[in-house]
């Protein structure tokens, strides 16, 4: 689901989980959990890579769309 809105993401790993019935919202409780586990995998991925651009910043890149951050997956030439 690339360029989807966090939360609808999340929203739908969680109704793939059967977590969420179809049509029920997020609630505040599992957002929490998923992005307290999506930082827990970006602190993970902090050391891999440089201090410039790692895995970590990837990750936070693809769920959040931080600016300046790599949230493309680079191709077999770009790779390092």
């Amino acid at each position: 689901m690339p360029n989807a809105d966090p939360e609808d993401e999340i929203a739908a790993l969680a109704r793939q989980a059967g977590e969420l019935a179809a049509g029920e919202p997020l609630r505040s409780t599992l957002l929490a959990f998923a992005e307290l586990l999506v930082a827990r995998c970006a602190r993970i991925g902090d050391r891999y890579g440089d201090w410039d651009e790692n895995a970590g910043d990837h990750i936070r890149a693809v769920m959040y769309g931080i600016p300046d951050l790599p949230s493309k997956i680079p191709t077999d030439r770009e790779s390092p």
